[in-house]
C-alpha cells in the first residue's frame, strides 16, 4: 500500500472512531439526563396540581361562603343515590357551621331545580353527571340532614339512568376535592323507618335501622308530653307544626322527621305487618306527592300536599292515626299493635311525627 492510500485510511479509521465516541458520549449523556427529565416532569405534574387544587379551594369559598380549609368535605355512594356530606373541623368554629348548613339547604333547593352552578364554579367546569341529573331531575330527590357538625345532603333515585349520573357527579366530586373517600357502592342506611317511631325490623326479623336510631325513637314516645304539634288539614294535603322546648327532644325530631321523610320521598316501604292501610296508600303513590320540611328554632314544619284526592285523604287519614301516637305515647303504641294484630316482636310499630293532628289542635303538655 503506497503512502496516500494508507493515509486516506487512517484518516477514515479516525473519523469513525471519532463518530462512533460522539455517539457513544450522546447516548450517555441522553440516559444519564432521562431520570432528571423525568423528574422534572413530575415536579411540573406535581405543581400544577397542587395549583388546581389551590384556585379550586378559592373559587369553592365564593360558591359556597365558607373557609375550604377549615371544613371537611365526603362523597358517598350508595345503591339508591349517595350523599353530600360537610362538617367543621373544630366544633366552636359557629360561623363555617352556620354557612356549612346554609349552603347545603341552598344547593338542595338548587339541585332539586337542576340547578349546578354552584359546582361548576367551585370547579371551573360542567360537572360530569349534572347535565344527565338536570334532564331527569323529577326522578331525583334530595334531603337536607342536619349533623352535629355540619350536615348532608342525601340524593335518592330509583331510576337507572339517573344513578349512573348521581355515582359520576359524586366519583368525580371524590378525586377532584382529593377526599379520599373510596367511592364504592355502599348500601344505603338512611335511617328509620318512613313514620316509624318503633324499633324497625324486616319481615325476616332482622333489624333496618341501627340500634342508635331506635333508641332515639323510643325516646320519642317516651317523651311525648314534651312536644306539642298544630296542623291545618289543607283542601291538597296537611300541614304539620312539630316542636319541642326540650333542644334534646327537638333536635330527634328533626332527625326522625328528615330520615322517615326521605324515605317516603323515594317510596322505600320496609313491607312491615303492622301497616295501615292508609300508610300502604301514601307508600304506593310516593310519587303524586310533594313534601317541604323546614326547621324551626325548636322544630320542624312539614307541608304534604297532591293533586290526587285518594292520596290526599291518605295523608289526612294517617295524620288522625297519628294523633294517638302524640297524645298517648307508649300507651297508643301498644293498642295499635294490638289492633293490627302484631307486636314488637312480628315486627316494630308503624306511624309517626310527620303525621297531623286534627286542625288547629295542640298536643297536651303537662309540664
Amino acid at each position: 500500500m503506497d503512502h496516500e492510500v494508507f493515509n486516506v485510511v487512517a484518516l477514515e479509521a479516525d473519523v469513525t472512531h471519532r463518530f462512533r465516541k460522539m455517539i457513544a458520549v450522546a447516548a450517555a449523556v441522553a440516559w444519564l439526563s432521562a431520570p432528571a427529565a423525568a423528574q422534572q416532569s413530575q415536579q411540573g405534574q406535581a405543581h400544577d396540581h397542587a395549583a388546581h387544587h389551590r384556585d379550586m379551594l378559592t373559587r369553592g369559598a365564593l360558591a359556597m361562603g365558607f373557609d375550604q380549609d377549615r371544613t371537611v368535605h365526603h362523597f358517598l355512594l350508595y345503591e339508591d343515590g349517595g350523599a353530600i356530606e360537610v362538617s367543621v373541623k373544630e366544633a366552636s368554629d359557629h360561623a363555617d357551621l352556620q354557612a356549612v348548613r346554609e349552603h347545603l339547604q341552598e344547593i338542595t333547593r338548587l339541585f332539586k331545580a337542576g340547578d349546578f352552578g354552584k359546582p361548576a364554579l367551585t370547579h371551573a367546569q360542567q360537572v360530569p353527571g349534572t347535565v344527565e341529573m338536570t334532564r331527569l331531575k323529577e326522578h331525583i330527590t334530595y334531603r337536607y340532614e342536619e349533623t352535629s357538625t355540619g350536615g348532608r345532603v342525601r340524593i335518592a333515585t330509583r331510576d337507572t339512568d339517573a344513578l349512573a349520573a348521581v355515582h359520576a357527579f359524586l366519583h368525580f366530586q371524590i378525586e377532584d376535592h382529593g377526599t379520599g373517600d373510596s367511592g364504592v357502592v355502599q348500601r344505603s342506611t338512611s335511617g328509620p323507618m318512613p313514620n316509624g317511631l318503633g324499633p324497625a325490623m324486616t319481615r325476616s326479623g332482622h333489624y333496618a335501622a341501627t340500634m342508635a336510631q331506635m333508641g332515639d325513637i323510643h325516646e320519642l314516645f317516651i317523651n311525648h308530653d314534651r312536644i306539642t304539634r298544630t296542623v291545618t288539614n289543607l283542601p291538597d294535603g296537611i300541614r304539620t307544626v312539630t316542636e319541642s322546648d326540650d333542644p334534646r327532644i327537638a333536635r330527634l325530631l328533626t332527625d326522625h322527621v328528615a330520615s322517615m321523610g326521605q324515605r317516603v320521598e323515594t317510596g322505600n316501604d320496609p313491607g312491615l305487618p303492622i301497616e295501615s292501610q292508609a300508610l300502604r296508600v301514601i307508600f304506593q303513590n310516593y310519587d303524586k306527592i310533594h313534601t317541604t320540611i323546614d326547621t324551626t328554632a325548636t322544630g320542624v314544619v312539614v307541608t304534604q300536599t297532591s293533586t290526587d284526592q285518594n292520596t290526599v285523604a291518605a295523608l289526612q287519614q294517617h295524620a288522625s292515626e297519628v294523633t294517638g301516637f302524640v297524645k298517648d305515647g307508649m300507651a297508643a303504641m301498644h293498642t295499635a299493635m294490638m289492633k293490627n294484630r302484631g307486636g314488637m316482636m312480628q315486627g316494630g310499630m308503624r306511624g309517626g311525627m310527620m303525621g297531623s293532628m286534627p286542625n288547629g289542635k295542640t298536643a297536651p303538655d303537662p309540664r
